[in-house]
């Protein structure tokens, strides 16, 4: 009888130590999980999961919110000093009507009107202080720019002075190089609520410019070259304005985005 009670009680030692065994893994495979949702609620658990119960088993593709659009249309062309338009390029032209002698492109133009009637409408003054601009007529800007500084630095007109070629880089950074101005487009303007001495844009009228950037997409048009965007688009002209069309310029203002940024998702080519 006795023989019966120590073998009884050998078999459940070896069985408590067995239990023991499991207990101690199960513990180290223990985790503290945090529940969504719950600050600072912690459960142990070797089974908690943190899938979302209500996510679909396989998630669909983002979609392509990008608008729709004919990259290789006029309307979107990239104009500056890597894609310069020819000195051939000329675009079908119109007045613009509040203005002596400013044009504009003809398709675009009731755009730009309708603009400027908005801004006129809201109070608002109006002053185009450029518009379209022919190859031709952007060299002489260009020629005249680089040889008032060639003058002012080195005193000299000298096309052949190394010191000229110097004025030249200069004035690149300052007018844009022949052929390679959106205003050759026909799509570019500069908008002012008046004419300024010096285009210093802190300086302007910014309810004008506030105003206009809100509504300017709904005619098609987009701010070209803000500030804050200068080293992606080269240059520093916030009164600048271009005309892509309603469902671009929506999409580029709404994102923050510079052409630059837009452009390069339609050419994969594209460097900036």
């Amino acid at each position: 009888m006795r023989r019966k009670k120590t073998l009884w009680l050998i078999c459940m030692a070896g069985l408590c130590l067995v239990l023991y065994t499991i207990v101690i893994s199960r513990m180290d495979r223990i985790e503290n999980v945090i529940f969504p949702g719950v600050d600072g609620a912690f459960v142990s658990s070797d089974k908690a999961s943190l899938m979302d119960l209500n996510a679909a088993e396989t998630p669909e593709p983002t979609p392509d919110i990008w608008p729709k659009i004919d990259i290789t249309m006029n309307q979107y062309r990239m104009v500056n000093d890597d894609n310069a338009l020819s000195s051939a390029f000329a675009p079908e032209v119109e007045k613009i009507s509040t203005t002596n002698n400013m044009m504009f492109d003809a398709a675009a133009l009731p755009y730009l009107e309708d603009l400027i009637q908005a801004l006129k409408d809201a109070d608002f003054n109006v002053y185009v202080a450029g518009a379209y601009r022919s190859y031709s007529f952007q060299t002489q800007l260009f020629n005249g720019k680089a040889t008032q500084i060639a003058m002012g630095k080195y005193q000299t007109t000298d096309y052949m002075d190394p010191r000229y070629q110097e004025a030249v880089k200069e004035a690149r950074t300052i007018t844009a190089f022949p052929g390679c101005s959106e205003h050759q487009l026909g799509l570019a303007v500069d908008l002012m609520d008046k004419p300024y001495d010096k285009l210093v844009y802190s300086n302007m009228n910014q309810d004008f410019f506030t105003y206009l950037d809100s509504i300017c997409a709904d005619y098609g048009f987009i701010k070209r070259y803000p500030t804050r965007k200068l080293l992606l688009t080269g240059w520093d002209e916030p009164w600048h304005y271009r005309y892509v069309g309603a469902e671009a310029a929506h999409f580029i203002m709404e994102n923050g985005l510079c052409y630059e940024e837009f452009y390069a998702h339609y050419d994969p080519n594209f460097e900036y």
